[in-house]
């Protein structure tokens, strides 16, 4: 294509110097079409140069930008070499190469919504729709000294014989035993007469060494009912683990916060109705002394 446009330009010189002097025969003419066509060309082959080597640049800084980048985010990972990231990472490359499309897009998913936890988790909460069972196992198994509990009996209405508390209740008697945390664990009713429904509830607890209180709310002074009624648990008086209900008491939304202002009310508000709560109008009492095999204190402090 160059070559022809150097032609075409060329041709054009020729019949313009024979129509400015058509009686002159002289060899100008041609000399003067190849000249010109010649520049033609290489002011093409500059041009093309030049516009390859701009792209040659911009892909030489990309490439700089992408290694500057792997670089930091190798520089980052090797911070949590002791972590599941790399492995997270390497296992993650193979599945995406390897079974069916199906399996790609749902690997691809579940890294998606895991690095949106984490983005989340960069502002110190996390929310996730319904009740997040996930959670709830693995904050206990990361708690390292307490959990604290406010449970109502509105949300949890039959959840204390279905699987995935047993498999809360396993764990947090596994944490005491194996760690020594203490945990104590608050059953809101409204009326006193309720109270007898919670004994098996409040029995098992307690034999698995969770100390257990239970309160009624028309028992209470105005001044205890003020402010919500919600179920949360406070882990390591560092983090609140909040269930949200609507008005058909179905669980809606579950939210994990770190932020100091939001968590400490939440303590202060389970220690002013833990307080509140007669111990020996409690069913059965305290309870059971269940030692940790790591030799430390028993969940009631001896």
């Amino acid at each position: 294509m160059k070559l022809l446009v150097s032609i075409m330009v060329g041709a054009a010189v020729y019949v313009l110097a024979h129509a400015i002097l058509p009686f002159d025969d002289g060899p100008w003419q041609l000399v003067l079409s190849v000249l010109c066509g010649g520049i033609v060309l290489i002011v093409q082959f500059l041009a093309s140069f030049v516009s390859q080597l701009g792209e040659l640049k911009e892909s030489v800084a990309k490439q700089f930008a992408d290694m500057g980048e792997a670089t930091k985010l190798f520089n980052e990972v090797e911070k949590l070499r002791g972590d599941g990231v790399p492995r997270l990472v390497e296992n993650a490359t193979e599945v995406v190469s390897m079974g069916p499309e199906i399996l790609h897009a749902f690997a691809h998913a579940e890294i998606d919504r895991l690095a949106a936890q984490m983005d989340d988790f960069t502002n110190l909460t996390a929310e996730c729709p319904g009740e997040n069972h996930d959670w709830l196992m693995t904050l206990t198994k990361c708690t390292r000294a307490s959990i604290d509990a406010i449970s109502t009996t509105v949300v949890d209405d039959g959840f204390w014989s279905t699987e995935p508390a047993g498999r809360y209740l396993a764990a947090q008697r596994e944490a005491i035993i194996e760690r020594g945390i203490t945990v104590r664990r608050l059953f809101i009713v409204k009326r006193p007469e309720e109270i007898d429904a919670l004994v098996p509830i409040c029995t098992e607890q307690r034999d698995m060494g969770i100390d257990v209180r239970v309160v009624a709310l028309d028992a209470l002074s105005p001044c205890f009912r003020r402010g919500r009624m919600i179920d949360f648990i406070v882990f390591d008086r560092a983090l609140s683990y909040e269930i949200h209900a609507d008005q058909l008491s179905v669980n809606t939304s579950t939210t994990v916060n770190v932020h100091a202002n939001e968590v400490q009310p939440l303590i202060r508000r389970f220690n002013l109705l833990w307080d509140a709560a007669d111990p020996n109008k409690s069913p059965n009492g305290v309870p059971s002394a269940v030692r940790a095999r790591t030799n430390g204190p028993t969940p009631d402090g001896t």
